[in-house]
């Protein structure tokens, strides 16, 4: 979905807006996938009747969105060779990272993880920023077989990581440098004010809308 429209609180990626929908209670949070000028682009899975709802908009249609939420990725902690590490929907967030780390003149490797080959997308998008990509399904359907966790390289300066919790935590466990991780969690306001999404880490209680949803990896606290 392309949207227009004010996107001037979006300042860095990883962060995400939140989509007001008529007719529904809670809006629903979608990562930001890329960002020009006043053009807004989001990649969603229809997986209820909310994402069903968007699927159903038409060109020309308004929809209200909070926008610029939570902290986003620093750049800074990149070095010369960041690795990304994206599986399913959380693919999308590191293709406005890469974009700017590759504007930067880093060194971009992005790993790509998905169940089957028809769930992959934005292969040849990564690859025409100047990103090496690999691509990891868990059938062997296409790419490498196995989990992303299977294609790590040797040599990379930092991680930088979005998926589902399970990928996040094996690739915690498998990395061999810093990094930083987003997660996902259910929200109420998105914006930290009902506290619904908050999560114990190393470094005290933290809101996964306002105080992520990027954490560092030395302050991440698994859960068993």
């Amino acid at each position: 979905m392309v949207l227009e429209g004010d996107c001037s609180q979006i300042t860095s990626p990883g962060q995400f807006v939140n989509i007001h929908l008529p007719g529904f209670y809670l809006r629903r949070p979608i990562s930001v996938c890329d960002l020009e000028g006043d053009q807004l682009t989001l990649i969603y899975k229809t997986v209820g009747k909310g994402t069903a709802y968007m699927a159903e908009r038409k060109t020309g249609e308004t929809l209200l969105l909070l926008t610029g939420l939570g902290n986003g990725y620093d750049l800074s902690c990149a070095g010369s060779k960041p690795l990304l590490v994206g599986g399913g929907a959380g693919v999308p967030p590191m293709y406005f990272l890469a974009k700017r780390l590759c504007a930067e003149g880093k060194t971009v490797h992005v790993i790509m993880g998905f169940n089957r080959q028809d769930e992959i997308f934005f292969e040849e998008e990564f690859k025409k920023l100047g990103c090496r990509v690999t691509v990891t399904t868990v059938d062997g359907s296409y790419g490498k077989k196995g989990f992303v966790t299977d294609a790590l390289p040797e040599n990379y300066s930092y991680v930088y990581t979005c998926g589902p919790e399970p990928m996040l935590k094996a690739v915690y466990k498998a990395v061999q440098t810093e990094g930083q991780f987003s997660f996902e969690e259910r929200m109420g306001c998105g914006f930290g004010a009902c506290m619904g999404c908050s999560c114990r880490t190393l470094t005290g209680y933290k809101r996964i809308c306002k105080d992520g949803p990027v954490l560092r990896k030395e302050e991440i606290l698994w859960e068993d």
